[in-house]
């Protein structure tokens, strides 16, 4: 579901990159965005696969590995849409 609105995204923006003719400022900051959107889905995605995980873990200390593995995550998920929204608002900027 995640890589599906990821490629709509990016061909939804690939126009607008293209029509910026070597605007060298908005495509570097479009560069950024898409790197930092690729970057949430995945981290996104990990934090899917460590929440089912830990349906299913049965020691203590794995569970306990898993839970903070899935604090982490978060805490960087938070990071790193902060950073895309700095970014994005940098792209708009350097775009007009």
């Amino acid at each position: 579901m995640r890589a599906v609105v990821l490629c709509a995204f990016l061909v939804a923006i690939a126009p607008c990159a293209m029509a910026a003719d070597g605007d060298k400022a908005c495509l570097t900051a479009k560069r950024k965005v898409e790197r930092e959107h690729k970057s949430l889905a995945a981290l996104n995605d990990a934090i899917d696969h460590d929440r089912r995980a830990r349906e299913t873990c049965i020691s203590r200390s794995a569970c306990a590995r898993y839970d903070a593995a899935i604090a982490d995550a978060e805490r960087r998920s938070a990071r790193l849409a902060a950073r895309l929204s700095r970014y994005e608002a940098e792209a708009a900027t350097a775009c007009g």
